[in-house]
């Protein structure tokens, strides 16, 4: 069992949600006509969508859907062609509050972006330092315990595979405190082993009080871990449910996603 699961018996958790005494609104991340074009080209033509805390959203689609550029917009990492972003009642996109609000989140991008003279270790510390993370050479033993990092700790990204180096961004992103957790395409590169931990760290940052947004073109994976399925098709949304509505709609099969 994780660390940083709520448990009364647990008062340390290894998950830190920040701002715990905070209220926190029934619909904490608010997407509203989100939409990009680049020229005359639709990269994602517009999404609406409410996230609840402790709730799962997982983007499907095969490649050019509009999967990356709808997280990258939400994270407020890519500037949106219209409509708006809210995080907790926030703007994402005015420059008054983005700092802000974009503390809020931990966004783990498709291509590990690591610092090539750093060690696996270094990278949890420098984040733990940067965040003020308490305890935080315990809890950064205990991620590398649970991602099975441990032996590896002390190699440089050179020295590990693509699947190592993206759980050492996904280490980097559960340390820090965050209230939404955002993974772009976090099962590539994974063996099934590693898919099944993914899923239960995953889960066990919903219950620990984190609202969890994935994109995937493996819609299997996210079979009782998320909420809400949104399948996109060439940067519009083809379908839009919970995994059963979705796996009982023709567009799954039609667009090659079984």
């Amino acid at each position: 069992m994780l660390g940083w699961m709520r448990h009364e018996s647990e008062p340390d958790l290894l998950f830190d949600v920040m701002a715990k005494s905070d209220p926190v609104p029934s619909t904490f991340v608010d997407v509203d006509g989100l939409g990009r074009d680049y020229g005359d080209n639709t990269a994602l033509e517009s999404l609406d969508l409410k996230v609840a805390i402790g709730e799962g959203v997982a983007f499907v689609g095969q490649n050019g859907s509009g999967k990356t550029t709808a997280l990258s917009m939400i994270a407020g990492r890519l500037d949106p062609t219209r409509g708006t972003v809210r995080i907790a009642g926030k703007d994402i996109h005015d420059r008054q509050v983005a700092i802000s609000v974009r503390s809020m989140i931990s966004f783990v991008p498709d291509a590990p972006a690591l610092y090539p003279d750093l060690t696996v270790l270094d990278h949890l510390q420098i984040v733990g330092f940067a965040h003020g993370v308490e305890n935080v050479d315990d809890r950064s033993a205990e991620l590398l315990t649970r991602l099975g990092l441990e032996t590896r700790s002390h190699l440089l990204p050179r020295e590990l595979s693509r699947g190592m180096r993206q759980k050492t961004q996904l280490a980097c992103a559960l340390l820090r405190p965050s209230r939404v957790l955002m993974l772009d395409e976090p099962v590539s590169g994974l063996d099934q082993g590693s898919r099944r931990e993914l899923f239960a760290v995953l889960s066990e940052a919903k219950v620990g009080g984190a609202a969890v947004l994935l994109s995937t073109h493996q819609i299997d994976f996210v079979d009782g871990l998320v909420d809400t399925v949104v399948v996109l098709d060439q940067g519009s949304v083809a379908k839009i449910g919970t995994y059963g509505e979705v796996m009982k709609d023709g567009v799954v099969r039609e667009l090659g996603l079984l």
